[in-house]
Parts: C-alpha cells; sequence; structure tokens
C-alpha cells in the first residue's frame, strides 16, 4: 500500500506546481515528493540535496543545464503560491465527493503517462466509476468547439463504432465535437469505461458550466481526470497542457473538425511527438473548421479517416470484431452508410421535400456528390422523389 503521507506531499505539489512543469517533476524525482514539498514550506535545500540533484539525470543535458539555472527561481515561484498549499483539505474533499487523488506510485497509474517524461503528471485527481483504461484500449476524439452538422454526425459515428469494439472514448469535456463524443459513448451498451474526460480544472469547477449535466453523467458510468487540484481555474495555459494527457492517453487521437490553429491540433502534434497514430477527418474546403484537418493531412504524417471502419486497422485484430456489444438503437440500414452520405440523410426533411441547393447549403458539398448519395439513397430506399424535391422515406 503506497504512504499516505507521500501521497499527501504530491497532492500539495499539484496546488503549487503547474502542469507540464519539467522542474517541478525533476524535484520530485531528485528529492522526493516529500522533500521537495518541505523546501517549498521553507525548509532550505541541503548540501546532500544538491548533489542528489546534480547526480540526477534527466537524460537530457540541456535539460539538466536548466535545472542547475533555474531550480532555485522555481522554488521561489512555488513558494509564493502557499496560500493554495492544502493538501489534507483537497484530499478530504475529494474522498467525500467519490473521488480519489492517484500518484505514479500506485498500481493503477496509466503506465502511458510515463511516455510524457519530464511532463509526466505529479498525480491525477480523479472522478467516477473504474480506473483510467489502458492507451491500448483508448480513442481520443477532439475537435472544434464550433462543431458544424458534419462534424456532429462524424463524431457520433467514430464514437459509436469505438464503443462497438470495446474501445473507450476519450475527449476534453468541451462544448461541439467533445461534447458529442462523450454523449454517444455514453449511449452504447459494452465492454469496459465507455468515456473518460480530461478536464483543466479542479473537479469543484466542472467546467464549461454548460456541459455540468453531461460531465456528472460521465462520473457515473466513465470517469473524469484532473492534474489540476480542487479550487483551481481552468485557463488557456491549463488547456493547453492537458492536452497532452489527451494525446498520452490514447493510443489513436482522431481530429475530427478543428480550424487552421486550434487546441485540437496542439493535441494531435502531442500524439505526434509521443509517436502515437493520428486521423483527421476531411470537410469541405469553404468551411473553416476543415482547414486543420487539411493541414493535418498535408504537413503531418496523419491519416485520413472517411470511414469509421478505418478503426479495423488503427486499432488492430484484437478490435476487428466484438459480437457482444450494442449501440441502444436498433441496428438500421443505414448504419453502414459512409461519413457523407449519412450526412445527406441526416439533412433531408421527414415531411416536406427540401431541394438538392438546399441540401448543399446545409451539408457543404457540391451538387454532383449530392446527386449521387440520393440517387444511392433512393435505391437503397433510404429517401424518396417527387418533381426534382426530396425527403425521407417515411420508414428511415
Amino acid at each position: 500500500m503506497v504512504d499516505q503521507e507521500l501521497r499527501r506531499a504530491r497532492a500539495g505539489l499539484t496546488q503549487v506546481i503547474e502542469p507540464a512543469d519539467a522542474l517541478g517533476v525533476v524535484g520530485a524525482q531528485a528529492w522526493g515528493p516529500q522533500r521537495l514539498l518541505e523546501i517549498i514550506e521553507g525548509a532550505t535545500p541541503s548540501q546532500q540535496d544538491w548533489k542528489a540533484l546534480t547526480e540526477h539525470d534527466p537524460n537530457d543535458e540541456e535539460l539538466a543545464q536548466k535545472i542547475r539555472r533555474n531550480l532555485g527561481e522555481a522554488i521561489g515561484r512555488w513558494r509564493r503560491r502557499n496560500k493554495y498549499l492544502k493538501p489534507d483539505e483537497a484530499l478530504g474533499y475529494i474522498a467525500r465527493i467519490g473521488g480519489r487523488f492517484i500518484i505514479p506510485e500506485d498500481k493503477q497509474w496509466p503506465a502511458a503517462l510515463a511516455d510524457l517524461g519530464v511532463t509526466e503528471p505529479l498525480g491525477l485527481w480523479l472522478l467516477g466509476n473504474g480506473d483510467i483504461p489502458s492507451a491500448e484500449t483508448t480513442l481520443g476524439l477532439v475537435g472544434s468547439r464550433e462543431a458544424t452538422y458534419y462534424g456532429e454526425t462524424a463524431t457520433k459515428m467514430l464514437a459509436i463504432k469505438a464503443r462497438q469494439k470495446g474501445i473507450t472514448v476519450l475527449s476534453g469535456g468541451a462544448y461541439g465535437i467533445d461534447a458529442h463524443a462523450h454523449r454517444h459513448a455514453l449511449a452504447v451498451q459494452g465492454q469496459g469505461v465507455p468515456t473518460v474526460g480530461v478536464l483543466a480544472g479542479g473537479l469543484d469547477r466542472l467546467y464549461p458550466a454548460g456541459n455540468t449535466d453531461l460531465l456528472r453523467e460521465i462520473t457515473r458510468d466513465g470517469v473524469l481526470i484532473t492534474e489540476m487540484p480542487p479550487g483551481m481555474r481552468p485557463n488557456r495555459y491549463r488547456f493547453l497542457n492537458r492536452n497532452r494527457l489527451i494525446a498520452a492517453l490514447s493510443a489513436v487521437t482522431i481530429v475530427v473538425e478543428a480550424r487552421y490553429r486550434s487546441g485540437a491540433l496542439n493535441t494531435a502534434n502531442h500524439a505526434h511527438e509521443l509517436g502515437r497514430l493520428v486521423g483527421a477527418i476531411p470537410g469541405p474546403i469553404q468551411v473553416p473548421t476543415s482547414a486543420g484537418c487539411h493541414r493535418l493531412i498535408k504537413e503531418t504524417p496523419t491519416m485520413l479517416i472517411d470511414d469509421p471502419a478505418d478503426l479495423d486497422s488503427l486499432f488492430g485484430e484484437p478490435f476487428r470484431t466484438d459480437t457482444t456489444v450494442a449501440y441502444l438503437e436498433p441496428s438500421r440500414d443505414h448504419d453502414v452508410l459512409n461519413v457523407e452520405e449519412l450526412l445527406v440523410l441526416e439533412a433531408l426533411p421527414v415531411r416536406q421535400r427540401t431541394t438538392i441547393e438546399h441540401l448543399c447549403g446545409i451539408t457543404g458539398l457540391a451538387v454532383p456528390s449530392i446527386t449521387g448519395i440520393l440517387t444511392k439513397l433512393e435505391r437503397h430506399e433510404l429517401a424518396e422523389q417527387e418533381a426534382g424535391m426530396w425527403r425521407k422515406q417515411r420508414n428511415t
């Protein structure tokens, strides 16, 4: 069993050391979390402490020099945050709400986080049902907060496919693509943890507020995790550093929609640096939230994703089939449609008919593409036309 003083020390370190601070991680490695906390609380580092730091090898000479030059300044910075140093209060709060604080010394600590090296978290605050699943069984699904109907549909298809294969869907709990990823993963009955939300603030401040109900639902069937202790607000810096956790905890990261510069691309870049697989869904060329995906496909070793079945090749043979898992809705003919075909089907009205030009405006697809897709939908008795006007078949 892990020493509770060690857990307390690491909890305290998360209250004064920001995520991805390599100086804090190396200090905890060289001196031990408890001694580092003592120094932050006011103890003077001894000659033995400095000797231990000098002998600690971070396998990076540039980093070693940075540590020697900047650790004293960093200690001063952490000491100035002493007003936040209340580990017992934080641990008590997380226990009262049914959560827990895990550390690298715990058996349930995700081994994949070691790939982050000197930016590995000092600890993680958890709330929910179960442990963090292995990266090998996890899909990171991220994208724009300004999700289009096209992006929402693609996210739904990928989340459902992943859960049907017993793969956990992991995302950041934000509006747009993140929320759709969590929501549709929760709607699938299957093995393992359905979804994991990685947050940028404390678990007493579920953010964004508009997703509070969804985030609480995740805690009933999945897991919420964060590096930030209770009481800490999310900010831009913490969101960006949160993204490295999404990348590290997922074997595959897929960007559904993203602007040319966006947080989702930041997540993809972290995944590339960690040697993880990355995919992106192409979209209409005139839509800004497609620009980031196209940039990834053009400029980086990113797989173009145009069919949920691509998860078969990304995750390999162990996840190729799973007959024990079923979506809550009954299987229908249109479940096998690709992204663009399902997009057009969902855009068709049920009662009144609409024109091809109107469908172009909704979907962002060109007239030839729409025409071909409508022909296929009609052939499969999913759509019907009269005098060039289209609607869904009544039984779809």
